[in-house]
């Protein structure tokens, strides 16, 4: 079966959307919290969704649920946990409660979060935003250098070769890797 490649915003997309929602607007520090999360830990929209309180230390978060039931430790920015601080000082929370919220002790659903993302990637004249980020996460950390098999753990797939995909979108920083790494190295050997 051909899979289809998965979409992807550039790392400058990415951060240009963690800095659309107005931080004056109740919503607005949640919602930089919730893409800055989205974008540097690639968890899926259910899993934020499900996320407590007690579920995020710093630079990492504990996805309870995941995919096929699975629980996981996912490694998070300093920025993405910058913003769940400052939206969490603004918007106490106790710790069993859900993370992002609409309203006192009401957990986000997923709906609510396709909307607001999907809102924030039309401002920038991008694509739909939620799974998006996943894949563009995803991409990000390889180009980065992380490991195919930390990449399939981050993202709690089960098998390598759904991961393997994402190997395709991150083309450029192959080719650059190739040029800086195994050119000149192929050319003191023929010499």
């Amino acid at each position: 079966m051909r899979r289809t490649l998965p979409r992807v915003y550039s790392l400058e997309q990415m951060a240009e959307m963690v800095t659309l929602p107005d931080l004056d607007r109740p919503e607005g520090l949640r919602d930089r919290a919730m893409i800055a999360v989205l974008a540097s830990t690639a968890i899926r929209a259910s899993e934020l969704c499900d996320l407590r309180v007690a579920d995020v230390t710093e630079r990492q978060l504990f996805v309870r649920h995941g995919k096929g039931g699975s629980p996981r430790y996912v490694p998070m920015t300093a920025l993405a946990w910058a913003a769940v601080t400052d939206y969490l000082v603004a918007y106490p929370a106790r710790a069993g409660e859900p993370l992002f919220r609409t309203g006192p002790g009401r957990g986000l659903t997923r709906r609510r979060l396709h909307k607001a993302v999907s809102a924030y990637s039309r401002r920038l004249h991008l694509g739909q935003g939620v799974h998006v980020l996943r894949s563009s996460a995803a991409t990000a950390w390889l180009n980065s250098g992380v490991n195919l098999r930390h990449v399939q753990l981050g993202l709690g797939h089960a098998k390598i070769e759904t991961t393997a995909i994402y190997l395709k979108t991150a083309t450029h920083a192959l080719i650059a890797d190739f040029r800086r790494h195994f050119e000149p190295m192929l050319a003191q050997l023929t010499e």
